[in-house]
């Protein structure tokens, strides 16, 4: 198995990630997995993304993990909009410079991360197939917290410029704005994945089967026991890498 770092620029902002590779030569089925916001200052050293990476590795795909703006070793302010186009670059990056296989290129995401995922590919075609795990329908939490919330993100070093954002109001609208309630529809014919947990207590299991409602076929939902970080749920990821791989055929 092969591990690579690399970097892309997106908006003049280095965003850095690695890739994990399998052997054989051309073009490989592609699964970028997507972080979720991070909570505290402890997430860049959790080894469950670089696991699961691995794990498609070893079954053949092309994995790419990265840090979104404002997070790990990435540079820029946390932006739920940049995410987006950070999401776009890499996608790009993945096709032009990793000989991703076009046809087969999915998105795997966690909370925040999923909401990129599903905004991004409603927007962007060359997205093939959406795992959307513990995903908001919508960014109801800053609906009452949003001040507390910014002061949280610059505590945990996701603002890192005491300038930023410019304007508050134009910040918190980007979340209304990338809401998944609003864009899971125009996915299909291309599938989607949701699965969430029965007691997540960050993200309300009733965000699923909104999001599910709102599809098109093909879609598929599974709720599960246990709360909102399904990255350590191997019952998550299993059913996760097993939808992805039958896709993949």
């Amino acid at each position: 198995m092969e591990e690579k770092s690399f970097t892309v620029s997106v908006d003049n902002l280095t965003l850095r990630g690695r890739c994990f590779s399998g052997s054989g030569a051309g073009p490989k089925p592609c699964v970028i997995i997507l972080h979720g916001i991070p909570r505290d200052k402890t997430s860049d050293r959790d080894e469950s993304y670089p696991q699961l990476a691995r794990r498609f590795a070893g079954l053949g795909w092309l994995a790419i993990l990265f840090n979104f703006r404002g997070t790990g070793e990435s540079g820029g302010n946390f932006q739920i909009l940049g995410w987006t186009r950070d999401l776009a670059g890499v996608v790009g990056f993945a096709l032009d410079q990793l000989q991703a296989d076009p046809s087969r290129l999915a998105v795997l995401g966690f909370s925040g991360g999923a909401a990129t995922a599903i905004y991004t590919a409603a927007h962007d075609e060359r997205i093939r197939a959406v795992a959307a795990l513990s995903s908001p329908a919508e960014f109801t939490f800053l609906d009452t917290e949003l001040l507390e919330w910014l002061q949280r993100f610059r505590e945990i070093g996701l603002i890192r410029d005491p300038l930023f954002p410019e304007s508050v109001s134009a910040w918190e609208k980007e979340f209304y704005e990338v809401s998944p309630i609003n864009w899971v529809e125009k996915l299909a014919p291309r599938p989607i994945l949701i699965v969430h947990g029965k007691s997540d207590e960050v993200v309300p299991v009733e965000h699923a089967t909104l999001l599910f409602k709102k599809a098109n076929k093909p879609k598929e939902l599974l709720i599960i026991e246990g709360g909102h970080r399904l990255k350590h749920s191997p019952e998550a990821l299993d059913h996760a890498v097993s939808w992805l791989e039958s896709w993949k055929k």
